[in-house]
């Protein structure tokens, strides 16, 4: 098949990457992928060097002018896959325009019961499939507009690339980028580092186990450029700030996640089907995120994962506290090694269980297959 790709936004965040690797991923099967993007914004600057692009220029008040850059790179394909409702009407004008056959296929990302207004609901029913990354983003979209047809929607539950078993050529790089003890339980996040993912929470949980051993780093972006400072405000206040460390953006992460001990995922808003979860589940980390999204679609509380209300720093510090040692001032030696033993013990556990489950449910050769699937039904 000949397959666009059309990314949704300005930055670079988990739908970004979920389009590319599946991008990646539909190449190695011998499809030929093209992918387009908006004309402003970071996600070109990341695309530069990895895969050849199209920029559009697209905007509030462009829907023609986008429909006409579009019309031209539909010439030969099977499908346009958007990602984001602001594209339809370009796009559903771009293949009038250019005769296309192509067929429209539009993955929801987004867990939110938008409703289409009417004076927009002639371009949506042109839209040949609807694709939506987990039942929960789903069930909020059909409740706001019954009038979809059934039998054009799909639910394709998020998946990431399968982590490579062995050694990462960075092994080992973060503790001695950041001074931290191997004995030392280090504690992981991974995305954009904002407010609404939860990052002050986390800082405000961990201050309440300052008695406990424990590194945190954050990797990702920082949404804005300052955030960072202001994290660093909190954990002074709460007395940790020596163990707090900001990784900053990696193309790699897959590597560094195999350094963590502890996932954390505590996003505040509701998320239609994080890939950060995953990423550490597949690498049988220990995670912790929150149980206002997708995440109960795919960890179950206390087996293969844990979960906890967003915004919660007292609930997700009750979490992490049996999975981080004492500090050896608090308590006997005694104690400290029984306490090292018996809490990496308890995530260890925690992140085979999570290894075998998405092994066997959320392997990405499967949800490639059902993605083709999609594109290649009636």
């Amino acid at each position: 098949m000949k397959i666009l790709q059309i990314f949704p936004g300005k930055v670079w965040g988990g739908a970004e990457q979920y389009i590319l690797d599946l991008g990646m991923a539909l190449t190695k099967e011998g499809h030929e992928v093209r992918y387009a993007c908006r004309d402003t914004g970071v996600v070109a600057s990341r695309l530069e060097g990895k895969v050849d692009f199209f920029r559009i220029p697209f905007g509030k008040w462009c829907r023609t002018k986008a429909a006409r850059a579009i019309a031209p790179l539909l010439e030969g394909m099977d499908v346009v896959n958007i990602h984001d409702t602001s594209f339809v009407g370009a796009v559903v004008d771009a293949r009038r325009i250019s005769g296309s056959n192509a067929k429209i296929v539009m993955t929801r990302h987004i867990a939110r019961g938008s409703r289409v207004p009417f004076w927009r609901r002639g371009a949506f029913r042109h839209i040949d499939k609807f694709v939506f990354v987990s039942q929960l983003a789903k069930d909020m979209w059909m409740t706001a507009n019954r009038w979809i047809p059934e039998e054009k929607c799909s639910v394709v539950l998020n998946s990431v690339p399968d982590v490579s078993p062995g050694d990462s050529d960075t092994a080992g790089s973060l503790r001695h980028r950041y001074g931290i003890s191997p004995q030392t339980p280090l504690l992981m996040f991974t995305g954009r580092v904002r407010k609404s993912k939860g990052c002050e929470v986390i800082i405000r949980s961990l201050g309440r186990l300052r008695d406990r051993d424990f590194a945190l780093i954050f990797v990702g972006d920082a949404k804005p450029a300052d955030y960072p400072a202001k994290l660093s405000s909190i954990a002074s206040e709460e007395g940790i700030a020596e163990r707090i460390f900001f990784h900053g953006f990696s193309s790699d992460v897959p590597s560094l996640i195999r350094e963590a001990d502890i996932g954390l995922a505590p996003s505040i808003v509701r998320e239609a089907c994080g890939l950060s979860p995953m990423e550490f589940m597949k690498s049988g980390k220990c995670v912790v995120a929150t149980d206002n999204g997708a995440q109960k679609e795919y960890v179950t509380h206390g087996e293969t994962g844990f979960l906890v209300a967003p915004g919660d720093a007292d609930a997700l510090a009750a979490v992490l506290k049996p999975l981080l040692p004492t500090i050896a001032s608090s308590v006997n030696d005694a104690a400290v090694a029984e306490s090292r033993v018996s809490s990496r013990q308890r995530r260890e556990s925690i992140g085979e269980k999570a290894r075998e489950y998405a092994s066997r449910n959320l392997s990405y050769q499967a949800f490639v297959k059902k993605i083709t699937g999609v594109y290649e039904a009636n």
